[in-house]
């Protein structure tokens, strides 16, 4: 197979073998008759090979493929971007920042532009204003679940809990069956004390995939939780009781299971665990002094 159709195979499939490109390309470059009897592709090879060269951190060759692209595309805003990745990896975010966003004052809808523009705002920590960003282009492209998720991860880093919570949501509405998602999704909601969503998402962990050691972890966590609170609540009758067991919850108890159901959830998840620890058989002394917990 030719150098040209082993860079195309790697263009179609989006994987990024930098190394791998440059060492394709080589001889291409080297002989431009070659590369330019390749017609169109030649431009999207120079693209391909910029790219490879800013991942490897080659800036001159980077420069170089750059005003070749120039030359041939004085006015397209996608060489105006490559131009901003350029600024990015030598070090002036401000330029680059400037160049995207002539980029998307001429065309809202350019994607690329607009999340590297979110990428750049990340980078200098100015995380409240990515995520405004971030929410101005979901309002647009609603379907992209990975903006959803980059979304979920700012807020959390703000502390902001139930927005994180609201982003998984949507990620979950797009891929239902990635127990990933509902694992963060529990987390999260466990984090703020909604222990009977919490239960039902670490369920769905376990239900979508069967070994999955924090699934177990977070249903024996959520269940013993549970029952602790619904015990406490039974100690303090029915006087005070209420408002002390709404000090705690921060969820209803008609959502959550009966308390033998809650036992055996308990008692099922430290089985799964144990059985998973004990299944190394030089186990260490922490690995049997965890055992000796989840039997508790």
């Amino acid at each position: 197979m030719s150098s040209l159709a082993l860079l195309a195979e790697i263009r179609q499939s989006s994987e990024r073998r930098p190394y791998e490109v440059l060492k394709l390309a080589e001889p291409l470059l080297n002989s431009s008759n070659q590369l330019t009897s390749a017609t169109d592709d030649a431009w999207l090879v120079y693209e391909q090979v910029f790219l490879s060269a800013l991942d490897e951190g080659q800036i001159d060759l980077a420069k170089a493929l750059l005003h070749i692209l120039h030359s041939r595309f004085p006015s397209s805003q996608r060489v105006k971007r490559l131009y901003g990745l350029v600024n990015e990896a030598a070090g002036h975010p401000d330029e680059s920042h400037k160049l995207y966003s002539e980029v998307v004052d001429k065309d809202p809808t350019n994607v690329l532009a607009l999340k590297r523009i979110i990428a750049l705002l990340k980078a200098e920590g100015k995380m409240a204003l990515a995520a405004n960003e971030l929410v101005g282009y979901l309002d647009t492209h609603g379907n992209d679940f990975e903006a959803w998720l980059e979304l979920s991860h700012i807020y959390l880093g703000l502390h902001m809990y139930r927005q994180a919570a609201f982003c998984l949501e949507e990620v979950i509405l797009q891929q239902p069956a990635n127990h990933y998602f509902h694992l963060c999704y529990a987390e999260i909601n466990y984090s703020m004390g909604l222990l009977d969503i919490a239960l039902k998402e670490y369920l769905r962990v376990i239900e979508l995939s069967t070994d999955n050691v924090r699934g177990f972890y977070g249903v024996k966590l959520t269940a013993d939780r549970i029952i602790e609170l619904l015990s406490s609540s039974t100690r303090s009758g029915s006087g005070g009781g209420k408002s002390r067991r709404d000090a705690q919850m921060s969820f209803s108890l008609d959502n959550v299971p009966q308390m033998p159901v809650l036992e055996k959830l308990s008692q099922l998840a430290t089985e799964r665990l144990v059985a998973t620890y004990s299944a190394n058989k030089a186990a260490s002394a922490p690995t049997k002094a965890l055992e000796d917990w989840l039997k508790q």
